[in-house]
């Protein structure tokens, strides 16, 4: 058996659905296909502005959500470097005291 590799990016099924397009239309009349290509389902563009819409909304709220988490996370962080500073304050005035004592006495 042999083994073939295919080229990377390479797809056969596409390669067979071009072949098949081929060979329909080398079996139809000439004219019949040139109509065929010019006709557009234009029913099918009636829902486009719909899904534009749709999209939009999609990615407004995608890119709230993530505003608002970088919000919640900036506070989050905000409040544990307060908490830090009040407790690194506390400290120092603790130590500042038992230094004052010592001098009194």
């Amino acid at each position: 058996m042999l083994n073939f590799y295919w080229p990377v990016g390479f797809k056969p099924r596409l390669l067979w659905i071009k072949l098949a397009l081929i060979e329909v239309q080398a079996f139809t009349p000439h004219k019949k296909s040139e109509t065929a290509t010019k006709m557009i389902n234009w029913k099918a563009l009636d829902n486009v502005p719909l899904l534009f819409y749709i999209l939009a909304l999609k990615t407004l709220l995608l890119c709230l959500g993530f505003a608002g988490v970088k919000i919640y996370q900036s506070r989050k962080e905000d409040e544990a470097l307060k908490k830090q500073q009040a407790e690194r304050r506390r400290l120092a005035q603790q130590s500042q005291e038992l230094l004052d004592n010592l001098k009194e006495d």
